[in-house]
C-alpha cells in the first residue's frame, strides 16, 4: 500500500542543525547590552527601543538567576494581555492617573520597579496620545480596543526585530550570496534523515544538493532534469524526487527550500509565517512571522474576546492565501504523522487535535505516530500528556482513557532516537 508522510516540525530541528534560533539566542544577540552586565549595568542595546523589548527586559532581570523561562516571548504575550483583560480596574488607573498627572511619561520608562507598575506606566503612556488628542469621551471598553491595537503594532516591531535577526544568522547581510552553508547542510541531511529518503546521504555542501541549469543554452539538453530549464531556477538534486509523497508543517520560521532559492520538491507550509526573502529594512512591510496566543485563550472566557488579534489562527488566516491543503489525502493509504524538535506545548495542541480529527486517529488503523528525539532530549512525558490530551476530546470516553494503549498495541506509536 502507498504511503504518505506528515512530518511536523518545531524549533528543535533548527537548533539541532546549528542555527542560534531560540528566543533567547535573539534576546541575549540583538537586545542585551552585556558590557556592563558584569557590574550589574542592565539595559537594552543603544538604539533599541519598543513595549515588548522593555518588558522582556524586566522579565531578564527578575528571573535570569530563577529556573525560570523568562525568555519565551509568546508566553509573555499571553500573560501580559490576560493580565490587562483580568484586572477590571487595569485600563480605568491608567487613564485617571493619565488625567491627573501634568508629567510627560516617556513611552516605556526604565523606571518603573516591578513588571506590574511597567504595565501601568506604558499603558499610561499609550493612553495620553489619545486621551489629549481628542475632545471626545472615550469608554473603557474603546480605550481597551485602542490598547490592543497599540500592543499589537507593538508586537509587529519585535516580529521584524526577530525576522532580521534569523536573516542574518542564514544568509551574511552585506553578501546575499553568501549563506550559512552548515546550517542548511546540516538541515538537508536531517530533513532526508527523519523521512527515510536518505541514499545519497551524508550531503557534504549545497553543490551536491543543488542542480544549476546548463550554461550554454542553445544546447539541446541532454538529460530529464534539465527540461525547459534554460528559463528556470536551480532545483534540488533528484535523490529529493521521493519528497513528493512528503508534506511538512514546519513551526518555524525558516523555510529551507525558499533560502536555497530552488523550487521545493515537496509541500512545504510554515504554520506561523517564514522569513522574507527580502533585504531587511526599517520600514519594511514583508514580514509575516507571526508571535501571538492560541485560539483556546480567546475562547477560555467572554472578557478574553476583544484578544483575537492576537491569535495566531487569525492572524495566519490574514496572511494565507496559497490554497495549500498540507495534509495527505484520506484514501486509504498509510499515513505516517512523524514529529521532531517540537516542544509539544499545549499552545499548539489545536493544531494537533485538528489533524488527529481529521484522520479520525482512534479508529483509522493505517495513521500511525512516530515521535522522532536527539539523545539528551528524549519527550516521552510530552508525548504521553499529548496523546491523553486529545483522548480527552473524544465524545467516547471509554476510548479516550485508553487511545494510548490502543496505539502501542496496533504497532501505531513509536518513539525513535536519530543520531
Amino acid at each position: 500500500m502507498r504511503k504518505s508522510q506528515l512530518l511536523i516540525l518545531g524549533n528543535g530541528f533548527d537548533l539541532h542543525c546549528g542555527l542560534m534560533s531560540s528566543y533567547k539566542d535573539f534576546f541575549q544577540d540583538t537586545l542585551l547590552d552585556t558590557c556592563g552586565e558584569d557590574f550589574n549595568w542592565i539595559r537594552m542595546k543603544a538604539g533599541v527601543a519598543g513595549f515588548w523589548e522593555s518588558l522582556l527586559l524586566k522579565y531578564y532581570k527578575k528571573y535570569r538567576n530563577i529556573n525560570y523561562n523568562w525568555c519565551d516571548i509568546e508566553t509573555i504575550i499571553k500573560k501580559t494581555l490576560l493580565t490587562i483583560c483580568d484586572n477590571n480596574d487595569f485600563v480605568f488607573h491608567a487613564i485617571e492617573n493619565v488625567k491627573r498627572s501634568d508629567e510627560p511619561y516617556g513611552a516605556f520608562e526604565e523606571t518603573a520597579d516591578s513588571i506590574e507598575s511597567f504595565l501601568c506606566k506604558s499603558c499610561m503612556s499609550f493612553y495620553r496620545n489619545i486621551i489629549f488628542s481628542s475632545p471626545n469621551e472615550f469608554s473603557e471598553d474603546e480605550l481597551l480596543s485602542f490598547l490592543i491595537d497599540c500592543l499589537l503594532k507593538e508586537l509587529h516591531v519585535l516580529e521584524k526585530r526577530f525576522c532580521k535577526y534569523l536573516k542574518n544568522n542564514i544568509v551574511c547581510p552585506d553578501n546575499e550570496k553568501k549563506l550559512n552553508e552548515q546550517y542548511l547542510v546540516n538541515a538537508i541531511n536531517l530533513l532526508t534523515t527523519l523521512t527515510g529518503f536518505n541514499n545519497d546521504l551524508p550531503y557534504k555542501s549545497i553543490h551536491d544538493i543543488i542542480v544549476h541549469p546548463p550554461k550554454d543554452c542553445s544546447e539541446k539538453p541532454t538529460s530529464s532534469m534539465y527540461q525547459s530549464f534554460c528559463q528556470e531556477k536551480p532545483m534540488v538534486s533528484k535523490g529529493f524526487a521521493d519528497l513528493s509523497s512528503v508534506k511538512i508543517l514546519n513551526f518555524n520560521y525558516t523555510a529551507l527550500f525558499d533560502i536555497l532559492k530552488v523550487k521545493s520538491p515537496c509541500v512545504y507550509n510554515n504554520v506561523h509565517g517564514k522569513l522574507c526573502t527580502n533585504r531587511c529594512a526599517e520600514n519594511c512591510s514583508d514580514c509575516n512571522i507571526i508571535f501571538g496566543i492560541d485560539d483556546s485563550v480567546i475562547r477560555a472566557h467572554d472578557k478574553y474576546s476583544k484578544l483575537y488579534k492576537f491569535s495566531k489562527t487569525y492572524r495566519k488566516m490574514l496572511s494565507s492565501n496559497d490554497g495549500t491543503h498540507i495534509l495527505p489525502a484520506k484514501n486509504n493509504q498509510l499515513i505516517e504523522i512523524k514529529f521532531y524538535g517540537h516542544s509539544l506545548n499545549e499552545a499548539d495542541y489545536s493544531y494537533f487535535q485538528s489533524i488527529f480529527d481529521y484522520y479520525n486517529l482512534y479508529e483509522n488503523t493505517n495513521v500511525s505516530l512516530i515521535f522522532y528525539y536527539s539523545k539528551g532530549f528524549e519527550q516521552t512525558d510530552k508525548v504521553y500528556q499529548l496523546i491523553n490530551t486529545y483522548g480527552k476530546t473524544l465524545s467516547n470516553k471509554d476510548q479516550g482513557n485508553n487511545l494510548t494503549h490502543k496505539l502501542l498495541l496496533e504497532n501505531r506509536l513509536k518513539i525513535v532516537e536519530i543520531p
